[in-house]
């Protein structure tokens, strides 16, 4: 068990800084860029990863990546598209407890067996993630349709695509994991191509970050600021709550290194690793305890905004993360 809580750790850690830098990234450009820059550069990684340790193609390895695939880019683009709409104090503990119980749920479906403390152990990480998401007060203040939409979509997907991933047999390795994020990164770049000619599609992913108040004078609608050439990310809390352009069509010369870009590429690196060390967490143990640590990723994120952003943690997060840090040495010992 010990090798598995340290295999879904260090998942939850990759996880926390990728999503950290992609928020960033986010800000900085869109949702549907950073997202693309990140599934691509996880694909390349996982590419490398497979082509070294190898893995069986059978038809169930195949469908339980391509599920889980369509399922996570789902949740990840109304990841941060909920983040993006906000309050984040509300999404992030509220995805991140769809993301834990689907999984659980699953793994009570099927007959899992695991003894009382591990149960325990599991219910104490589910309590101390939604904590560890609580930045400031919870509020449901000025809460929209769309973020409840993005935000539940992004719980679900994410936790429906571990379900998948579990599914898959062992000796597929990290074939199903290649998979989910060649998938995803294929999907993006096919809209990225197809966005320009179609009218509709632009509408479409226009959706996925707030709309700006107000567009300045001169500009075109819809277009994003220039970056001055290497000029470092503000990674402030204002400039980390402003809300981000709206998409619009770019030539990959004119965009193709940013710090947007560096962000989302550096985050993509993280995903990859985080999704070999999920996969590995998968094939050793049960989806209930690899999806609840996986789950603690905020833990990294709200470390890293108190490095970084120097902003104060709350009671209520460093009560999450007692939580966290208690679950992990429970299962730890079961």
């Amino acid at each position: 068990m010990i090798a598995i809580v340290a295999l879904a750790l260090g998942a939850a850690l990759a996880y926390g800084i990728a999503d950290f830098l992609g928020g960033v990234a986010a800000r900085r450009s869109t949702v549907f860029a950073s997202t693309t820059v990140n599934y691509v550069f996880a694909a390349a990684l996982l590419v490398v990863a497979v082509a070294l340790t190898g893995g069986v193609w059978s038809t169930q390895a195949v469908v339980g990546g391509l599920v889980a695939g369509a399922l996570a880019l789902v949740g990840f683009l109304a990841f941060f598209a909920a983040l993006a709409a906000g309050p984040i104090s509300l999404v992030a503990p509220v995805i991140g407890l769809l993301s834990s119980a689907v999984p659980v749920a699953s793994a009570v479906v099927l007959g899992d067996r695991l003894s009382p403390i591990a149960w325990a152990a599991i219910a104490i990480a589910v309590v101390g993630g939604v904590l560890i998401g609580m930045e400031h007060r919870v509020s449901v203040a000025g809460l929209s349709a769309r973020t409840v939409v993005f935000t539940v979509s992004a719980g679900l997907g994410f936790g429906f695509a571990t379900v998948a991933l579990d599914r898959v047999p062992a000796d597929a390795g990290l074939v199903p994991v290649l998979l989910d994020s060649g998938l995803g990164a294929a999907g993006l770049l096919a809209a990225a191509a197809l966005r320009p000619f179609s009218g509709g599609l632009r509408r479409l992913l226009a959706l996925l970050d707030p709309p700006t108040p107000a567009t300045e004078p001169g500009s075109e609608p819809g277009s994003e600021p220039e970056s001055e050439p290497g000029s470092e990310p503000d990674l402030s809390p204002q400039a980390m709550s402003a809300p981000a352009p709206s998409p619009v069509p770019t030539t990959m010369r004119s965009r193709l290194i940013t710090p947007a870009f560096l962000l989302a590429a550096t985050a993509g690196i993280l995903t990859g690793i985080a999704n070999v060390l999920l996969m590995l967490g998968l094939h050793a143990g049960s989806v209930a305890v690899v999806a609840v640590l996986t789950n603690l990723y905020p833990l990294a994120t709200m470390v890293l905004a108190w490095i970084v952003l120097r902003e104060r943690l709350s009671r209520v997060q460093l009560l999450g993360a007692l939580f966290a840090l208690a679950a992990s040495v429970l299962l730890g010992l079961a």
